[in-house]
């Protein structure tokens, strides 16, 4: 049997070395176990993501048996101070089985954990540190899966100001809780903030749910995280030397508007996303289209089709998304073999005519000129936003 563990240590690179090893070398294990720890040592932007690429994309391609909670299960409650916690367990829910490092089944306690976490979730109560998750899972039945806020039997809550004033509850009690020069900051951004999340989790409720040919999905999570990050710049340009962060935090625009007398950088970071089947596979049409023109095609205004409850800003959201973050953030795309990335300070966004693709710009986040040899596809879709606060001084 193969275990694969991840460590308490994990990064980004060390997440990469696990899909090299499990996922890129295209075969599939009939069996193996996962191994997930009760904590991550340090958190960094983009972890979360990279972490749940993994997990979803081994998953449709292995069979995970069990999942060894690498602790005793009296530490359960540490585990569910992690943001991995919940969206893994909800994935796995039905096929894995769940034991401690003990070999004890804990299935039963993680039923316990999992409701508590919902129902946290879903009064928008606080959960731990300035961070805060939301979690559908299509799997299980409504009252113990989807999320209110955005979602009931009729569909996806299409009122982007009760959603908006939500997300403001959120970041003013439990995320900004310890500068109010941040929160003053946030009104003004606050409706762009609450506009990123209501088209982006609009998107995950019409893409994510369902393959290629409208089945729904075995196994669907989909979900919105954020997280507030203080650090050091010297801190943030040693974690991220050799990837397009640190080319973003290096601009001028950065350096004179966005560090404090401590030459701190204060940053959000929103995640969405959906074990679908991905952009390609989604939207794919007969013709001379490159997976890169289907990339882009999602990103042009009205081009996504939608069958579902929402009559108004329809194929919106991801061209939306990047007038909001022009001139000041930075958005990635994981999805399929494809990992893009657009520096919203560097490459100032203009909206295009969808007969010229060529001139919306993305970067390949792999310095590979967009090269897919040896990279196995992925599950599900991963839109990053980094969003930084104006200086503190």
């Amino acid at each position: 049997m193969i275990e694969i563990s991840i460590p308490k240590n994990v990064t980004i690179s060390k997440i990469a070395e696990l899909y090299n090893q499990y996922i890129n070398t295209g075969d599939n294990f009939l069996d193996l176990n996962l191994k997930l720890p009760s904590s991550f040592d340090k958190y960094t932007y983009g972890l979360l993501g990279d972490l749940l690429k993994f997990v979803i994309t081994l998953n449709t391609k292995s069979n995970i048996e069990t999942v060894i909670f690498d602790d005793d299960v009296a530490n359960i409650d540490s585990f569910y101070d992690q943001e991995y916690a919940y969206p893994i367990v909800s994935l796995l829910w039905n096929t894995s089985a769940f034991i401690d490092k003990n070999n004890v089944n804990i299935k039963s306690k993680l039923r316990e954990k999992q409701n508590e976490f919902f129902i946290k979730m879903n009064s928008l109560s606080r959960l731990k540190g300035n961070k805060y998750i939301f979690t559908n899972t299509d799997h299980l039945p409504q009252s113990k899966g989807l999320i209110r806020l955005f979602e009931n039997q009729n569909g996806f809550n299409d009122d982007e100001n009760q959603i908006k004033q939500n997300i403001r509850k959120i970041f003013d009690e439990y995320i900004l809780t310890f500068n109010k020069k941040n929160k003053y900051e946030f009104e003004g951004i606050l409706d762009d903030i609450g506009a990123i999340v209501y088209e982006l989790t609009k998107n995950t409720y019409e893409w994510g749910r369902t393959d290629e040919n409208m089945i729904e999905i075995p196994a669907s999570i989909r979900g919105v995280y954020f997280r507030f990050h203080k650090n050091k710049i010297d801190t943030v340009l040693n974690e991220y030397v050799d990837t397009p962060i640190y080319s973003f935090f290096k601009h001028p625009f950065v350096n004179q508007n966005c560090l404090n007398e401590l030459n701190q950088i204060y940053y959000l970071e929103i995640l969405v996303f959906d074990s679908g089947v991905g952009f390609i596979d989604k939207f794919f049409q007969k013709g001379n289209s490159t997976n890169l023109d289907i990339i882009k095609k999602c990103l042009v205004k009205n081009q996504t089709s939608s069958v579902s409850n929402l009559k108004s800003k329809k194929g919106m959201g991801l061209d939306r998304i990047l007038n909001i973050l022009n001139k000041k953030g930075f958005v990635k795309i994981q999805t399929d073999k494809y990992s893009v990335y657009r520096d919203l300070i560097k490459d100032i966004y203009k909206p295009i005519d969808i007969q010229k693709l060529d001139d919306l710009k993305l970067e390949d986040w792999n310095n590979n000129n967009f090269s897919t040899n040896n990279i196995a596809k992925s599950q599900g879709s991963f839109i990053s936003i980094l969003y930084p606060f104006k200086s503190n001084n």
